[in-house]
């Protein structure tokens, strides 16, 4: 399995993150599990940490981007980021 991964090392915006979303559902159709590999991303704004993985919490649920999207190599500040990300929208689920 090939890790999924961001063509630039600043993430920032909405639309960006709302198409790279889009991208992921076809990867999640297509297998289990897709890991997402941070390595080369410096920095992730709240905006596109909140549209891609807190959007994905809304949509999906919590349980189900734990069990099927791996995040490895992210920076601990970025990895924050999607974390805080994702419990605010786990939080708006509940």
């Amino acid at each position: 399995m090939e890790a999924y991964t961001f063509q630039h090392t600043d993430l920032a915006s909405r639309s960006l993150a709302s198409r790279e979303r889009s991208s992921l559902y076809q990867q999640l159709t297509e297998q289990d599990q897709v890991v997402i590999d941070l390595g080369e991303v410096e920095s992730i704004s709240e905006s596109f940490a909140d549209e891609l993985f807190g959007v994905l919490v809304l949509e999906r649920g919590f349980d189900f981007v734990v069990k099927h999207v791996k995040i490895v190599n992210a920076a601990d500040d970025v990895l924050r980021s999607i974390a805080i990300a994702m419990k605010r929208r786990r939080s708006i689920a509940a």
